[in-house]
């Protein structure tokens, strides 16, 4: 360990490996999460970016076409097989969890970081993907009288929960284990003056 306090998401480079700073292990861990949390808003940005353009508008089945424009090309323009999402997040939330667990209280900094983007890239976002086409296997429905079988990109998404708790965990433990080391300098700064 680095034995830096702050080193975190927020003060050191997203894609490096940053060695000086951080275990060899940790900052693999948290190179792949970011990487897969990137990926992960790629698989709706790049679509619906398509969809606007190509599709004159329409990102999801039950939208219309733009009456300004013509699409350009058949409805649906670009889609996201469900195994990439589901892949994508399992790794993605498999290095969250490690990540937090191999740097234990020193994640404190980043344990938000890491359970807000899980959440979101992770457990969010497949939930929008899914419901890019309509899926005739799929099992829950968009709501509204014109709903449609959403597919199953979600299928993971759940697991972001754990990530999530696990975040939590780390963030209080690192705030308990830093109270404590202050009250001992204190304490020690106090004896040492009287």
């Amino acid at each position: 360990m680095s034995g830096r306090r702050g080193v975190g998401f927020t003060d050191i480079s997203p894609l490096r490996l940053n060695r000086r700073r951080m275990p060899r292990t940790a900052g693999i861990l948290r190179l792949v999460f970011v990487i897969a949390a990137i990926l992960a808003a790629a698989q709706w940005i790049v679509p619906a970016g398509a969809r606007l353009i190509l599709n004159a508008g329409q990102l999801y089945p039950t939208d219309e076409a733009s009456a300004v424009t013509d699409a350009l090309v058949p409805f649906p323009a670009m889609s996201v097989p469900a195994w990439l999402t589901i892949a994508t997040g399992l790794i993605g939330m498999a290095a969250a969890a490690a990540y937090l667990l191999v740097r234990g209280n020193a994640a404190g900094d980043d344990a938000a970081y890491v359970s807000l983007v899980s959440l979101m890239m992770f457990g969010l976002f497949p939930w929008a993907i899914a419901a890019f086409d309509a899926d005739p296997t799929g099992i829950i429905w968009t709501p509204g009288p014109d709903g449609y079988p959403i597919g199953w990109h979600w299928l993971a998404s759940p697991l972001a929960l754990v990530v999530l708790v696990l975040g939590i965990v780390t963030a209080v433990r690192a705030g308990r284990a830093r109270r404590r080391e202050r009250e001992a300098r204190r304490r020690a700064r106090d004896g040492s003056t009287a």
